[in-house]
């Protein structure tokens, strides 16, 4: 049986009006259980195409469906992007916590099955000694773990990653992408990361959107290397 369609990009067109930055339209599919790779040179669209897809940038042309209603897409979608901001007064407990917003009462109050939730991430991203640390002390490997974490924490069935691996070392760099993958495969979530890691695509990717001369297309990928992006 064919996997379910989770997000479609059709006739697509994206920029800050008037500037067009992917201009040639794009018809794209992701559905569950993949793991998708986003590459391309840095200003190509990378970022904007994120931030589209989350609705916080308005389509200059064409549609994004991801079979919920644009009130719900909060529900569906889950995003950790590269930049660090400022986060003043929280642990790193607490930060996580705050992915389970989508799913608390009208009071915010964490149900056992939230708590557990957020320890799982804990425990998955290795955060356990640093749960209740402040967000604004760690260095920027730990806190992209724990924006990783609180995307997970959010269960939602679209997860995009905005260069995750960015801040870490080897050891966790390697880590990330193994769960991303082991979401994808075991827990049929549809993972989008933008990366220029073209050994991760190849190794741990179903497919990859390339972007080249404004426009988005897909590839196998077995088939990308550097000269793609010369």
């Amino acid at each position: 049986m064919e996997n379910q369609s989770t997000l479609s990009l059709t006739n697509l067109t994206i920029g800050y009006d008037p500037k067009k930055i992917l201009a040639k339209e794009i018809n794209l599919e992701a559905h569950e259980g993949e793991l998708i790779s986003l590459m391309g040179l840095n200003g190509t669209g990378k970022t904007t195409l994120f931030k589209t897809i989350l609705n916080e940038i308005p389509c200059l042309e064409g549609t994004i469906s991801t079979h919920v209603s644009e009130q719900k897409r909060h529900e569906m979608i889950s995003a950790v992007f590269t930049e660090r901001v400022s986060i003043f007064g929280f642990t790193v407990s607490e930060l996580i916590a705050q992915g389970r917003a989508p799913h608390t009462n009208i009071f915010g109050k964490l149900s056992a099955h939230d708590k557990q939730v957020i320890q799982e991430q804990i425990h998955v991203l290795n955060l356990e000694q640093i749960a209740q640390e402040q967000i604004d002390s760690l260095s920027d490997g730990q806190f992209q773990k724990a924006m990783i974490a609180r995307a997970l924490a959010q269960e939602t069935p679209i997860i995009l990653l905005d260069e995750p691996a960015a801040f870490l070392d080897v050891k966790n760099r390697r880590m990330i992408y193994k769960l991303l993958s082991y979401l994808a495969k075991e827990k049929r979530k549809t993972v989008l990361v933008s990366t220029h890691d073209i050994l991760f695509t190849r190794e741990y990717c179903q497919k990859s959107w390339v972007i080249q001369n404004q426009s988005i297309k897909e590839m196998n990928p077995s088939d990308i290397s550097e000269s793609f992006f010369d």
